[in-house]
């Protein structure tokens, strides 16, 4: 209805004639309904909203504030106190209740309530006059308008518990009120779900403002503000900011929550034990919430509480009915503690404390029923492409066999993928029979202890699979449990330090896996390049790795292609290819951000020649950082190698800098993880060669630097003048015009210096003879 509907012409509206009320037995108006109610003692203050209702009601274009929430958000306290913080005649209160659906007592409090604003809007309520059914609206609400324009101050006319007023008579005339509001004057509902008004009208015209529950959540600072303040419990700030998450910020659960904790000697296990099953949680949801619905919702609620997130198929695989996206529309409308997941409204969920207050009372009411939901879930989602979901909810339902073979049959894809420790909870979950009688999960255990550097355990696994029974066929798994434990073996190999054992696993995996999948040829492929560019077989490395890295292709699995990647890398700034170097780094950082695999221990490799191209640079604050970062993952991951690589290039960078104290720590600290790794390879070179840097660049000598052919570094003085070409940015070529000696004759002498120095590449030579040059010559050295 719009104001073309109706006339309202302020001077021919024709003002109500005066008699008695009808059916109200004199005792129309419920004074009580007028005011808000009394603020709780010790009330948080929400200075945020508090300002925002501020702003809202102070915007002349805005004529109606939707205050809209589940039971217990605080709406009611929230406008309370913003209502006692007006002066009388800028604000009108009601309560309205169940009774108000007659429009007659509606109009007649709502009246009465402007009437306290102004005395002018509206005939005396207490005397509203008999008229025809069905009329009263028709003649009274152009009146209000029309007073309402003649009142000069700014009015707002806040009504609570709108969500009981469910006359669509009311809804009418109330819109058309908004909607015919003078700019002085804005209306404030205050409810539960979305009220039938024109609202996307009222939205699109900017008419409207709106708060919801998102922004009436308790803040950790108000919490601790609820609880400790106005509940005076005196919780340590990590209590606080538990029950915080676990209530989701609602207020009626923090309060609840406090109320339980209220003289209890144990407030930690307690804190911590805080669930939707708490006596008084359960009361006030099952009482304001659950009770007021009709039997099909409550029946869909309890029976989808199963569900961390649902969608309309789902809800309609487990209930075993049709309808669930008009019932999921209509509890998004009513604010039934259901929260969407997405732009489009497809997903939602619960919230936590409401939903395991659903499963209590499914267990109550169809007790057994909840594994038959699971089992449906499941199935719908293996149907759909979620097989993490479809295992989860198999294991709710206890169909631990169907759980087993949904884990075994990807196998070790989900680790390439990110999910290491989703696969360890569900290993967890199955039975201890469960979980080891197959040798498809034994393997996953023995792949779990490598992924999360729990070495030991790797090959006694691996022994135990491959005696094991295969309960089923992998899927897009590895060729057989030889090969799979080739691999195991293989990779735990490379990490306790063993390359020659590594490189052999590694060669008899690439074997078996030579006809098998594209995944787990790649995976062969990574473990066995890495020992050879450990071994420092570079060509042959180079060969496989780039097989397995193919920047024209798809990754076969992201943690083997992110493994090579870092590998080339290295491998390509040692053989002075920048470009190259540059090239993979920026691939496996790609790689490391579309699928979250920066704290696995494939990324330390990358990382380390990262640091190892910043140093090269000259850029040292950066390749300390980028060392420091490899450092921590190839620890965390028991990876010794790259631990042991991190610690010399952290050794030498330090020395540059100057701190030879903690350059001597570093490298201290790399010998004692060498010890420990049976065969190194090309670190034994690395560890020498950094010793006689760090030595070098700890005691090179001051001003009085000795004649050329007398150095204490032992270099020669061709050897010098090819340093110091190199350092002015010349080529191998260049230098060798320059010299008037062939370019063989020019690498020969860097190979030979190199040596003496202990640099690992033309970056470090050429920060080393600047260096000396600055001593000699009395120049601080940067």
């Amino acid at each position: 209805m719009s104001s073309h509907d109706l006339n309202v012409e302020p001077v021919s509206a024709p003002r109500l004639p005066i008699s008695a009320p009808r059916d109200y037995d004199g005792a129309l108006i419920v004074r009580s309904k007028l005011h808000p109610p009394p603020p709780r003692r010790g009330a948080v203050v929400r200075r945020e909203l508090l300002g925002r209702l501020d702003e809202d009601t102070g915007d002349a274009t805005v004529k109606l504030i939707l205050v809209v929430a589940p039971a217990g958000w605080g709406k009611t306290s929230l406008l309370g106190e913003w209502w006692s913080s007006r002066d009388a005649a800028s604000a009108a209160w009601l309560s309205a209740d169940r009774g108000d659906n007659d429009p007659a007592r509606f109009w007649a409090h709502l009246v009465a309530a402007m009437r306290r604003a102004s005395e002018s809007i509206g005939p005396d309520a207490e005397r509203l006059p008999t008229i025809p059914e069905g009329k009263i609206a028709e003649i009274l609400v152009p009146q209000v308008i029309n007073d309402f324009s003649r009142v000069p101050d700014r009015i707002t006319v806040v009504i609570d518990n709108y969500h009981l007023i469910s006359n669509p008579d009311i809804h009418e005339w109330v819109g058309f009120l908004i909607e015919n509001l003078p700019p002085t004057v804005r209306i404030v509902l205050v409810t539960r779900s979305d009220p039938a008004l024109p609202l996307a009208r009222l939205r699109a015209r900017g008419e409207m403002k709106e708060i919801r529950a998102d922004e009436l959540r308790f803040s950790e600072e108000e919490t601790e503000g609820l609880l400790n303040g106005a509940l005076n419990l005196g919780l340590p700030s990590d209590h606080v900011r538990v029950l915080a998450e676990r209530t989701e910020g609602w207020a009626a659960g923090l309060y609840l929550a406090g109320l339980s904790l209220r003289g209890n000697d144990d407030l930690d296990r307690q804190v911590h034990a805080f669930a939707g099953d708490n006596r008084q949680i359960v009361d006030y949801l099952v009482a304001e919430v659950l009770d007021a619905q009709p039997a099909h919702i409550r029946g869909f609620l309890t029976r989808t509480a199963v569900l961390d997130r649902m969608c309309a198929g789902l809800c309609d695989a487990v209930t075993g009915e049709g309808g669930s996206q008009r019932t999921l529309e209509e509890l998004e409308r009513s604010n039934l503690f259901i929260v969407p997941l997405d732009a489009s409204r497809s997903w939602y969920r619960y919230h936590s404390l409401f939903a395991d207050m659903l499963r209590r009372e499914l267990e109550r009411s169809e007790p057994g029923l909840a594994p038959l939901l699971h089992q449906r879930a499941s199935q719908w989602h293996r149907q759909h492409g979620s097989a993490a979901e479809a295992v989860c909810h198999s294991i709710m339902a206890s169909d631990l066999s169907c759980a087993r073979e949904m884990i075994a049959a990807p196998w070790q894809g989900r680790f390439a993928d990110g999910l290491a420790e989703m696969v360890e909870s569900w290993l967890t979950s199955l039975s201890p029979d469960t979980a080891t009688e197959d040798s498809r999960l034994r393997l996953m255990k023995a792949w779990l202890a490598s992924h999360l550097g729990n070495l030991d355990e790797v090959e006694p696994w691996v022994g135990v699979a491959e005696a094991a029974t295969v309960h089923g066929r992998f899927v897009e798994g590895p060729s057989s449990i030889e090969s799979a434990a080739c691999i195991l073996r293989a990779g735990s190999s490379h990490m306790l330090g063993d390359l020659a054992d590594a490189k052999s696993a590694g060669r008899r995996a690439v074997e078996l896996e030579a006809t098998g999948s594209r995944r787990w040829k790649a995976v062969a492929q990574a473990s066995l390049g890495a020992s050879l560019h450990w071994l420092g077989e570079n060509e042959e490395a180079t060969e496989v790795l780039s097989e397995v890295a193919d920047p024209l292709a798809q990754p076969a699995d992201n943690l083997a292609a992110l493994w090579a990647l870092g590998c080339l890398s290295a491998i390509a700034l040692r053989n002075g290819d920048v470009d190259s170097c540059e090239r993979h780094l920026d691939d496996a950082a790609s790689l490391v951000a579309r699928h979250g695999l920066g704290e696995y221990r494939e990324s330390a490799t990358a990382l380390l020649a990262l640091a190892e191209l910043h140093e090269c640079r000259g850029e040292l604050s950066e390749a300390e950082e980028a060392a420091l970062r490899g450092l921590h993952i190839a620890r965390r991951g028991q990876a010794r190698l790259e631990a042991a690589l991190a610690l010399l290039y952290l050794a030498n960078v330090r020395a540059r800098l100057g701190r030879a104290d903690e350059a001597v720590a570093s490298l201290s600290s790399a010998k004692d993880v060498m010890r420990r790794c049976a065969e190194p390879g090309i670190l034994a070179d690395l560890m020498a060669s950094t010793e006689r840097a760090v030595g070098e660049l700890s005691r090179l000598p001051g001003p009085r630097q000795e004649r050329r052919g007398q150095r204490s570094d032992g270099l020669t003085d061709r050897e010098v003048e090819v340093f110091e070409l190199l350092a002015a940015g010349q080529t191998n070529n260049e230098i060798a015009a320059a010299l008037v000696v062939s370019v063989h004759t020019v690498e020969r002498h860097l190979q030979n210096a190199y040596r003496k120095i202990g640099a690992r590449n033309r970056g470090q030579a050429a920060a080393y003879i600047t260096r000396a040059a600055r001593l000699a010559s009395g120049s601080p050295v940067m």
